[in-house]
Parts: C-alpha cells; structure tokens; sequence
C-alpha cells in the first residue's frame, strides 16, 4: 500500500512540499495580498479542471529544449487506451512549451485535462501527490533551483514511469501495460467509466 504521499521528502523538497493534513492549519500566516497556500490553490485547481484524484494519471512530456524521450503519438496512444480503462488523463507541462503538450492531446482520440501552464510550480507537488501514476520523459528541470516531476515522484512515493529510462523504440502497447500494473497496485485507485472530459460551470449571470 503507499505510504502518504507527502510524508516522504528529501531535504531538497521539503522547502516545495507541504504536509497534506486535512485541515490543518498553515504554520506561517498570509501576509495580505500574499498567494494562497499551495493546498487552497490546488483545491481550487482540482474544482475548476474536476480533477478526480482516485483516478488521476498525469502525462508530463517534458520541455526545456531536451528531446523527447517519446512522440506525442505514443504519448496520445498512451493516454487514449488508460482513458478507455476509466482513468482521468490530465497533460501537464509548461506553457513555453505548447508544441509538446499540445501535440499530445491533438493526437488524442479522448478527452483528457490540458494543464500545461495552469498548475503554479508551487502547487505542482501537491498534484503529482494525489496522482495514481505519473509517465514523464524526465525532462531537465528549467533551472538548477527547480526539482523535476520525476524526483517529486520518486519523494513522494508516487507511481511513476520514466520514459527515458526505456529503449526509445518501446512501444506505446508495453509501457500502457506498465501502466496497468502500477495502478492496479495503487492504493485507493480506481478507474470510474470511460473519461469524459469536464467543463467547468459558466458563471450565472445576476
């Protein structure tokens, strides 16, 4: 069964990474006008996108100018057959890097969660913290001071697949059935029916 996700960290992550008690309170306080805390920000996130973190499985194809491990089309053919399983895919990345993320989900044949560009570096953990699996290319952090997704992962116990670890003619079929095994093995995981993707609520007018 997996630990809780944010009671493993490395010094390095501590600074990024909040503990992930249900109400507690925030050690420091919000100076006025100051960001919200990364647990309000991600309760936010997670309602506007209708984020279901029991079936969570984040794509992060990387950026940076590193080459990619995969095509987005594997990368899409991934995500179109764990989507068919039930599971909610949400792409994430960086909004410098649309062609990417973007090329992901344009050669989808599902829906999915586009959030590159929408998740604060800030709020990142705490998502990759409540996931069932995270395929990433393992892509170079943007600077020095930045930490991967994939050593969040690896911190925080998360179920994750490093795609640059894998002969680069694996094939979509093999690391969709090292997907299937993780999950199955996640604790509290669960795929619902066939993914379809949320549209937030329009505001009603007064």
């Amino acid at each position: 069964m997996r630990a809780n996700p944010l009671s493993i960290m490395s010094d390095e992550l501590s600074p990024a990474l909040l503990p992930d008690t249900p109400g507690a309170p925030h050690v420091r306080s919000r100076a006025e006008g100051a960001a919200p805390p990364p647990d309000t920000e991600y309760d936010e996130l997670a309602a506007l996108h209708g984020i279901e973190q029991e079936r969570l499985v984040l794509l992060h194809p990387g950026s940076h100018g590193a080459p990619p491990a995969w095509p987005a089309e594997r990368y899409a053919d991934l995500a179109d057959q764990l989507a068919a399983d039930g599971w909610q895919i949400a792409i994430v990345g960086d909004a410098p890097d649309p062609v990417r993320t973007g090329g992901v989900l344009g050669a989808m044949q599902t829906a999915a969660l586009f959030l590159a560009g929408a998740v604060a570096p800030r709020v990142l953990p705490r998502l990759i913290a409540h996931a069932r699996l995270l395929v990433s290319d393992d892509a170079a952090p943007a600077s020095s001071a930045a930490v991967s997704p994939v050593a969040m992962a690896r911190a925080l116990g998360t179920p994750h697949i490093v795609l640059a670890e894998h002969p680069r003619d694996t094939t979509s079929d093999a690391i969709t059935a090292r997907a299937r095994a993780l999950l199955s093995d996640a604790g509290g995981a669960h795929p619902g029916a066939p993914f379809t993707l949320h549209m937030p609520a329009a505001p009603q007018s007064a």
